[in-house]
């Protein structure tokens, strides 16, 4: 990876034209006297995808992504692998130019390819790392990568010295951080499938909701909780038989609970919507890697301690 991105020319006018067309028509469509589509909230989520993209067209914010997320993994090792950042050059950083280290490495999407034993073996190794760097980012530094498809996971195994393998991860433009109460009732959700809790945790996103309106219906937080509760109960139900990648689907329970949100009106940070699919992305990336790896050994310890 040579380490250079520059915006096309021209790229900043047709974003904004863009968006402002985006933006009319779901002001629009948001009028129109439909409950069904006000439910729907357009404008809002029109002007979530607007501060996302917004974010990708100034890569002075990508150089300091970089540099947080260096920080944060700066102490990190998981199975005799490190996790690293490309490093921003010093005067090569601007609105439209980013220069960065050469990171050495190759895609991991190559070593899916790998069926031999000793491939094999090294997928194992590689899915726990990988996915306990980002239950990090979720739990521990609520500063999540959400861009991490195989294409930007390089991957360096030193065979005579195992201590310098390492995971790069690029291309940091678009990252998140949730809500203190949106990260709350992340790990609530997470410790519901545990206990089997799912009807106060539905009750706890409710309280933690900054708007909802499904407490001004009677029978709706009934409703609401009792919903995560049939969410989070076949996922205990399946935890007993082990919660291993091949077996659940972790992003497919975040994308049900949204949409009880939506169902409901109870409103939640639109960054989780990110999270959710960066979720299912690495979740997928990880079943590859290795199915057999179990979800909540890495969970449990971070839910502990957070």
């Amino acid at each position: 990876y040579d380490g250079k991105e520059v915006l096309h020319p021209g790229i900043t006018s047709a974003i904004e034209r863009d968006l402002m067309l985006m933006k009319r028509v779901a002001f629009l469509i948001d009028s129109l006297p439909s409950e069904t589509l006000s439910c729907l909230g357009l404008p809002t989520v029109a002007s979530n995808f607007e501060n996302i993209l917004r974010r990708q067209i100034d890569l002075r914010l990508e150089a300091q992504n970089l540099q947080r997320f260096a920080k944060n993994f700066q102490h990190f090792e998981h199975s005799n692998f490190i996790v690293t950042f490309p490093r921003p050059v010093d005067n090569f950083v601007s609105e439209h130019v980013l220069v960065e280290d050469f990171i050495d490495g190759v895609p991991i999407s190559d070593f899916l390819l790998d069926e031999s034993i000793n491939g094999l073996e090294l997928r194992k190794k590689l899915a726990k790392p990988l996915l306990n760097a980002f239950l990090k980012m979720v739990f521990t530094d609520n500063f999540i990568h959400c861009d991490l498809h195989p294409g930007n996971v390089l991957v360096k195994v030193d065979h005579l010295d195992t201590s310098t393998s390492k995971i790069s991860l690029l291309d940091a433009g678009l990252t998140e951080s949730l809500r203190p109460e949106d990260q709350q009732n992340l790990r609530d959700l997470f410790k519901a499938v545990v206990l089997n809790k799912g009807e106060e945790a539905g009750r706890l996103m409710v309280e933690r909701a900054k708007n909802e309106r499904c407490t001004d219906t009677e029978g709706g937080l009934e409703a609401f909780s009792s919903g995560i509760d049939s969410i989070v109960k076949e996922f205990h139900i399946n935890r007993r038989k082990g919660l291993t990648l091949g077996a659940v689907r972790i992003g497919t329970l975040l994308a049900s609970v949204l949409d009880l949100c939506r169902e409901h009106g109870v409103e939640i940070d639109p960054a989780m919507a990110s999270v959710v699919v960066s979720t299912l992305v690495l979740e997928g990336l990880g079943r590859s890697l290795e199915p057999n790896l179990n979800l909540f050994d890495f969970v449990i310890p971070l839910l502990i301690n957070s």
